[in-house]
């Protein structure tokens, strides 16, 4: 047999083989491809960007003792409702899947359930996810980028930014006063604005010291509607009356007289966020109609 002929059979032999490992490499990695979800891609993102930052409601802007282990306890059946988020919040934590779970961890449940939650915007996209997020206390960044439903991070924008807490009211929200109803925004220290007493009794209140804080965007607000149709929009952390965040409310749940029938995150687009407090003992004031609590304190 001619030795180059031979020769050139078992290299074609060889180059097949190849191909065919090759082909069957490929295909197995096509298969076995994994595809997450949006609460796993949203890890993926927190992990690549420990830092990220947020504004935790249950201790901004009014921290209340016991206030977030009694949320991770009220709110614990709504965040395993939601099967995905859930699984992969166990997933992160380690925590076996089971009919019961000790407060000690529903509070560990609930912390990351607020990290999913503030910690990063996201909005689908065809082959994933837009991201939107914060990193750093103070001077910080702004990264907007997108992550594919195999977990590959792209960025498109990275912008230095200034992270603080905003406080409160959003602009254009309407205030009581003896002279009618003035926005937010154009209150001024000595100024009158109606309050109640420790008795419930209406009484005028001067304006010991206003706050106007920077909003870095992105930024969502939350807007509560009643069944008299009152509705009120400020920072998730705002206290009312009754001391509670305005992010704890839920549908049903009984605020100044009337019941909540919708509440909903609204991205907030203005630069400022606003609060003032009145000399009253009680720091309450009406905001678009509905009884709230100042976060300034004397």
């Amino acid at each position: 047999m001619n030795k180059r002929i031979f020769t050139g059979k078992w290299f074609l032999l060889i180059v097949a083989a190849l191909l065919l490992l090759l082909g069957s490499c490929t295909a197995k990695s096509t298969t076995t491809a994994v595809i997450y979800s949006q609460p796993q891609l949203e890890y993926r993102l927190l992990a690549k960007y420990p830092d990220v930052f947020w504004c935790d409601p249950d201790y901004y802007p009014v921290a209340r003792t016991g206030q977030e282990q009694q949320n991770a306890i009220t709110k614990f059946p709504m965040i395993q409702s939601d099967q995905p988020e859930f699984s992969a919040i166990l997933e992160q934590l380690k925590i076996a899947d089971k009919t019961d779970y000790p407060d000690s961890e529903k509070l560990l449940i609930y912390k990351e359930y607020k990290k999913l939650t503030y910690g990063v915007q996201m909005t689908a996209g065809d082959n994933g996810y837009r991201f939107d997020l914060r990193t750093g206390n103070g001077q910080g960044q702004n990264i907007i980028g997108s992550i594919n439903f195999w977990g590959t991070i792209t960025e498109t924008k990275r912008e230095a930014i200034v992270n603080s807490c905003p406080i409160c009211l959003t602009a254009g929200t309407l205030i009581d006063t003896p002279a009618g109803q003035i926005p937010v925004e154009r209150l001024v220290k000595g100024m009158t604005v109606w309050s109640l007493d420790r008795s419930g009794k209406r009484i005028a209140s001067m304006i010991t010291k206003t706050a106007a804080t920077p909003v870095p965007l992105p930024f969502r607000a939350v807007r509560i509607e009643l069944n008299d149709g009152r509705s009120v929009t400020a920072s998730p952390g705002h206290p009312t009356a009754e001391g509670r965040a305005i992010v704890d409310y839920q549908v049903g749940d009984r605020l100044d007289g009337a019941q909540v029938v919708k509440t909903e995150f609204i991205n907030y687009e203005s630069a400022m966020t606003f609060d003032f407090l009145p000399d009253s003992t009680t720091g309450l004031y009406w905001a678009d109609k509905i009884i709230l609590e100042s976060t300034l304190k004397p």
